[in-house]
C-alpha cells in the first residue's frame, strides 16, 4: 500500500509542475488579455453619441474662441473709435477755439421760400459762457428778392434794423395810426416790442439784406413771431382761439371766418380753384410777390430817412448822416450813442459803422464797458483779438501755464459777425474795401481807447517816469516808438521798414536785369 501510495504521488509531481509552468502563462495571458482589452476601449472607434458630444465640446470652445476673438475685436474697435473721436474733439476744440467768431454758416433758417429767407444767428453764450452777457441778445437776417413783401407781423423782442443792402419801404402799424418810411443804405430804426409792421423790397433789380438786433422780452435768448395770416409756414394767431371766441369777437359765423382769415383747407376745391390757389399769398409763405401798382400804393405816403441833424425819437436814422468821429486816408469811423439818439437810449445800445480801405489797418484799440457785436457787411480781412486766458483752463493744461495773454483771430468774409468783449484789445486789418456794422451793448459812458497813433494814445499819455518803470526800454525810447507811427485810428496795415524793403528788392532786381540786357547788347 505504501508502495502504492508512492507510485501515485509521483504520477501528480509532474502534473503539478505542468500546471505550475502553466500558471504564469495564464496570468500573463489574463494580463495581456486585460491590456489588449484596455487598449481597444481606449482607441476604439467612438460611438454616435460621443462624437456629437466631442463635437459639441470643440464647437462651445471654439465659440469661445471666437466669442473672446470678437470681444477682442471689438474693443480694439471701440479704442481705436474712442480715439478718433478724440482726435475729432480735439480738432473740434482747435476750430472753436475763438469763440468770438462766428461764421456766416452758424445762421440758423426760420423761414425760406423763393422771394427770400429770414434766419437767426446761434445764440451768443451756445459755445462759451464767456459771453453770458449777450444770452439775451440775437442776430436777425432777412433777405428778399426784387418786388417782395415781407406780411404783416408782431414780435415779443425789441428790434434795432439796419439796411445793408438795397431799399425798403417799412410800413408801422399802431392802434391809432400807420406810418410808413423809405430806408436806404445805412439807414437805421427802433422797432419796438410788439409793433406790427411789414417790410417792402420795391427795387426791380436789387435784393434787400437787413439785419436786426433782438432783445427778447419774455425769454431771455428766444423770441417768436406772431402772424395774423395763415402761411405755409406759420399759422394765423386767430387759429388758436375757439370758434366760440371768434365768432363773438367779429360778431360772424364761424366759417364766414374762417374763409376771409384762415383759409378753407378742409374744403375740397376744384382744378381752377387749386391753380388759382397755387398763385396765392398762402402759398408762397410770409414773403410774397407784390405788383407795381402795390408797390406805389405802398410808399405814396412814406416819408425818408433825416439825413442831417438830431435823429428823431420814432423815423429812420442813418449811420453815416454826421461827420465821422474818426477819419483818414485810411478808413472812416462813424458812431451813435444813446446819448446822441433817443430811439436807442432806454436800450443802451451805441451803433458803429466802420469803413477801412483795402490794405489799411484799425490801429490797436479796446472799449472801457461796451461790448459790441460786430456785422461783416462788406469785403474781406482779418481781425486779432487779444483776452487773457481762462484760469480753470490754465490749471487744466499745464503744458500752457505759463502763457497768460491769449490771441484769437479769425479770416472775415461778408456775412460773418465777431464780438469784442469789453477791455479786450483788437485791431482790424483789411485785405479788401471793408465795412463794418456794429452794435454796442451797455454803451453809456463807454470810452474808447487806442493804444498806438498819433492821436487819443492812452500808452502816450503815461508819464515819462511810468513809462520808465513800465517797459523794458527807457521813456526816451517809448515816446521815439511812439511817434513812428504818424496816423491815428487807421494806418497802412505794412510797415514802413516792410515797404521800404521791397522798395529797394524791386530796384536792385531792376539793376540786375539792366546790367544784364547791358551786357547782352
Amino acid at each position: 500500500e505504501e508502495r502504492q501510495e508512492e507510485e501515485r504521488e509521483r504520477r501528480r509531481e509532474p502534473c503539478r509542475e505542468r500546471e505550475q509552468e502553466q500558471q504564469p502563462q495564464h496570468g500573463r495571458r489574463e494580463e495581456e488579455e486585460e491590456e489588449e482589452e484596455w487598449q481597444p476601449r481606449r482607441l476604439r472607434p467612438q460611438s454616435r453619441k460621443e462624437e456629437r458630444e466631442q463635437e459639441q465640446g470643440s464647437s462651445s470652445s471654439s465659440r469661445k474662441q471666437s466669442g473672446y476673438e470678437r470681444r477682442q475685436y471689438h474693443e480694439r474697435r471701440e479704442q481705436r473709435d474712442e480715439k478718433e473721436k478724440e482726435q475729432d474733439s480735439r480738432s473740434d476744440s482747435r476750430r472753436q477755439r475763438n469763440p468770438y467768431h462766428f461764421s456766416s454758416e452758424r445762421f440758423q433758417t426760420r423761414y425760406r421760400n423763393r422771394n427770400g429767407q429770414i434766419r437767426v444767428l446761434e445764440r451768443f453764450d451756445q459755445r462759451t459762457n464767456r459771453l453770458e452777457n449777450l444770452q439775451n441778445y440775437r442776430i436777425v437776417e432777412f433777405q428778399s428778392n426784387p418786388n417782395t413783401l415781407i406780411l404783416p407781423k408782431h414780435s415779443d423782442a425789441d428790434y434795432i434794423l439796419v439796411v445793408l443792402n438795397g431799399r425798403a419801404t417799412i410800413t408801422i402799424v399802431n392802434p391809432d395810426k400807420r406810418q410808413a418810411y423809405n430806408l436806404e443804405y445805412g439807414d437805421a430804426l427802433r422797432l419796438p416790442a410788439g409793433t406790427t409792421s411789414y417790410i417792402l423790397n420795391p427795387d426791380d433789380n436789387q435784393n434787400l439784406r437787413v439785419v436786426k438786433l433782438a432783445i427778447p422780452i419774455n425769454n431771455p435768448s428766444n423770441f417768436y413771431d406772431f402772424y395774423p395770416s395763415s402761411t405755409k409756414d406759420q399759422q394765423s394767431y386767430f387759429s388758436g382761439f375757439s370758434k366760440n371766441t371768434l365768432e363773438a369777437t367779429f360778431n360772424t359765423r364761424y366759417e364766414e371766418i374762417q374763409r376771409i382769415l384762415l383759409g378753407n383747407e378742409d374744403e375740397q376745391e376744384d382744378e381752377e380753384q387749386r391753380r388759382g390757389q397755387e398763385q396765392s399769398y398762402q402759398d408762397e409763405g410770409v414773403i410774397v410777390r407784390v405788383s407795381k401798382e402795390q408797390i406805389q400804393e405802398l410808399r405814396k405816403h412814406a416819408q425818408s430817412s433825416s439825413r442831417k441833424g438830431k435823429p428823431s425819437e420814432s423815423g429812420p436814422f442813418n449811420l453815416r448822416s454826421n461827420e465821422s468821429i474818426y477819419s483818414n486816408k485810411f478808413g472812416n469811423f462813424y458812431e451813435i450813442t444813446p446819448e446822441r439818439n433817443p430811439q436807442v437810449q432806454d436800450l443802451d445800445i451805441s451803433l458803429t459803422f466802420t469803413e477801412i480801405n483795402e490794405g489799411a489797418l484799425l490801429l490797436p484799440h479796446y472799449n472801457s464797458k461796451a461790448i459790441f457785436i460786430v456785422v461783416v457787411d462788406e469785403g474781406e480781412g482779418n481781425y486779432e483779438l487779444v483776452g487773457i486766458r481762462d484760469q480753470q483752463r490754465q490749471q487744466d493744461e499745464q503744458e500752457e501755464e505759463e502763457e497768460e495773454v491769449r490771441r484769437y483771430s479769425a479770416r472775415l468774409s461778408e456775412g460773418d459777425i465777431f464780438v469784442i468783449p469789453a477791455g479786450y484789445p483788437i485791431s482790424v486789418n483789411a485785405s479788401s474795401n471793408l465795412r463794418l456794422l456794429g452794435f454796442g451793448i451797455n454803451a453809456n459812458e463807454n470810452q474808447r481807447n487806442f493804444l498806438a497813433g498819433s492821436e487819443d494814445n492812452v500808452i502816450s499819455q503815461l508819464d515819462r517816469e511810468v513809462k520808465e518803470l513800465t517797459f523794458p526800454g527807457s521813456a526816451q525810447d517809448v515816446e521815439r516808438l511812439i511817434k513812428n507811427q504818424q496816423q491815428s485810428y487807421f494806418a497802412n496795415a505794412q510797415p514802413q521798414q516792410k515797404q521800404q524793403r521791397e522798395k529797394e528788392g524791386r530796384r536792385g532786381r531792376r539793376s540786375l536785369i539792366s546790367s544784364i540786357l547791358s551786357t547782352l547788347y
